[in-house]
């Protein structure tokens, strides 16, 4: 008899854990709190010319929430490195950041190898951006469908990093999701070659 008490005892605790399990994850849900969504994203700056600029910059951009890595930015390398999360900060906060630091320009590099069989619906989405994100994109080469992204300034919202300006999905969505939601295509951003990729090793070993 106690052996079947203990048994079903087991079997309540059990029951009320899962049940508790489940009560968090669906008001999780329910307030449309996001799964973690780290990245590594390469933002071209131009006007940097010196170390107090770079460390400028640096510090600010550490400074963000979900921010884990700042580098690779020098006078001459023209990008910085920036690990986040874009469910927690949107990467325009990123460029902002680093605008504010001084008359820096802030961009991304991208290509889409389908663009020009698709370039009135991609133009739109473009126009789109531009008004709703506040990023400006130009052609590199519309034949191969390169592009490059300027972050114009933001004021950003304090009560939630992710709400003004651009993150990649506002760009990537659109473009590679399966129809109807998206065009299907494909999208290529251009990222600077990692320094601590093997090769870029072996490169530095061999000087």
């Amino acid at each position: 008899m106690q052996t079947l008490l203990r048994g079903m005892t087991m079997l309540l605790v059990l029951t009320g854990a899962m049940v508790s399990t489940s009560s968090a994850a669906e008001k999780k849900a329910a307030k449309g709190v996001l799964e973690p969504h780290p990245i590594s994203k390469t933002f071209y700056v131009s006007g940097v010319n010196n170390a107090e600029q770079i460390a400028a910059i640096n510090s600010a951009v550490g400074k963000l929430p979900s921010v884990t890595a700042v580098k690779e930015l020098t006078p001459t390398s023209g990008y910085v490195r920036v690990d986040f999360d874009t469910h927690k900060i949107a990467s325009h906060l990123v460029a902002q950041t680093i605008m504010d630091q001084g008359a820096f320009t802030v961009t991304l590099k991208f290509e889409i190898p389908e663009y020009a069989a698709n370039a009135a619906k991609i133009d739109a989405l473009f126009a789109k951006l531009l008004t709703e994100r506040k990023v400006k994109i130009e052609p590199v080469d519309r034949e191969k469908g390169q592009f490059v992204l300027t972050y114009l300034p933001i004021t950003p919202d304090p009560a939630d990093p992710r709400k003004v300006g651009f993150n990649p999905g506002h760009l990537g969505h659109p473009l590679h999701d399966d129809p109807p939601a998206g065009m299907g295509l494909t999208l290529r951003m251009t990222e600077a070659p990692r320094t601590d990729a093997p090769a870029a090793k072996g490169k530095r070993k061999a000087k």
